[in-house]
């Protein structure tokens, strides 16, 4: 059998000759406590930031909103069910009309003035949110005037202090998804001016949105197949022959709240950049 060669272990000197020439770690590359500071105030900085623009932007948009609300809600007329008994009756008519027709498979209209569609909200129950808030002053061929009185929150700090919005809100009424919505072009203030982001907040108004799941008015509405308007009358139609509308693709809005995401992401990523290009740099004059 071969012998095995004797193993020899290297000199007390040849060791320490090895070990000077092993390379020992730079403990100012293996932690770098500077970078982690830098981290923590940028961190810091950035949430600073968004929460003095977050409040900032709560009292910027009071301050706004108080230029055409006011303190109290003004009062909408709303039809004496005794005075209009005879117009109730012509009403409940209309309505009994509409449902035969549609019941017997065959084409339904229901035509409306604003005076019955006011007359309505004061006679039926299911209509009790929006009696004094809501009151039909005008329909033309292209649009409805309708007088509002809705309650704003107020002061960002006073959980108890409301603004209200007195005006006429010009609309223009679509019938999308069963429901019947209103695309806000504009609101119109006594001596006031609304800007148009705020408008557009409002838009498309839904006050039908809460009926959708009510037993009386749910079914019907999602049968509507037509919505037209003609001077001085609405007219909701339902045809048999006809598929009702279907809910158009929401519209994607960029409100106040999304710009200031957007602005606190640029800010954040600017931060994160200096903070890396710092360290770099730093790195680099290390070497």
């Amino acid at each position: 059998m071969p012998e095995r060669e004797p193993t020899t272990d290297p000199l007390p000197e040849d060791r320490e000759s090895a070990l000077q020439d092993t390379p020992k770690a730079d403990p100012s590359r293996t932690h770098n406590p500077g970078a982690g500071c830098l981290i923590m105030i940028v961190a810091l900085a950035s949430l600073t930031f968004l929460l003095g623009f977050g409040v900032w932007n709560l009292f910027k948009q009071h301050r706004e909103i108080s230029k055409f609300t006011e303190t109290s809600p003004r009062k909408l007329p709303l039809p004496d069910l005794e005075t209009n008994a005879p117009a109730v009756i012509k009403l409940n008519a209309k309505l009994e009309t509409f449902r035969t027709e549609t019941g017997n498979k065959r084409k339904a209209a229901l035509r409306l003035t604003p005076e019955e569609i006011n007359l309505a909200f004061a006679a039926f129950g299911e209509f009790k949110e929006l009696r004094e808030t809501f009151s039909v002053t005008q329909i033309t061929e292209d649009e409805v005037r309708i007088d509002i009185a809705f309650k704003m929150r107020g002061a960002p700090t006073k959980s108890d202090d409301f603004r209200y919005l007195n005006g006429t809100m010009v609309t223009r009424p679509e019938l999308t998804g069963g429901e019947i919505i209103f695309v806000v072009e504009s609101i119109e203030v006594p001596g006031k001016t609304v800007p148009e982001g705020f408008v557009g907040v409002f838009s498309p108004y839904r006050p039908a949105q809460v009926y959708l799941d009510n037993e009386v008015l749910g079914p019907w509405m999602k049968k509507l197949t037509s919505l037209t308007l003609e001077e001085g009358f609405i007219t909701l139609a339902i045809t048999p022959s006809e598929t009702p509308p279907a809910a158009g693709p929401p519209q994607v809005k960029i409100g106040h709240i999304l710009r200031a995401c957007i602005l606190f992401g640029a800010v954040l990523l600017g931060f994160i950049a200096i903070a890396i290009f710092a360290v770099k740099r730093g790195k680099a004059r290390r070497k």
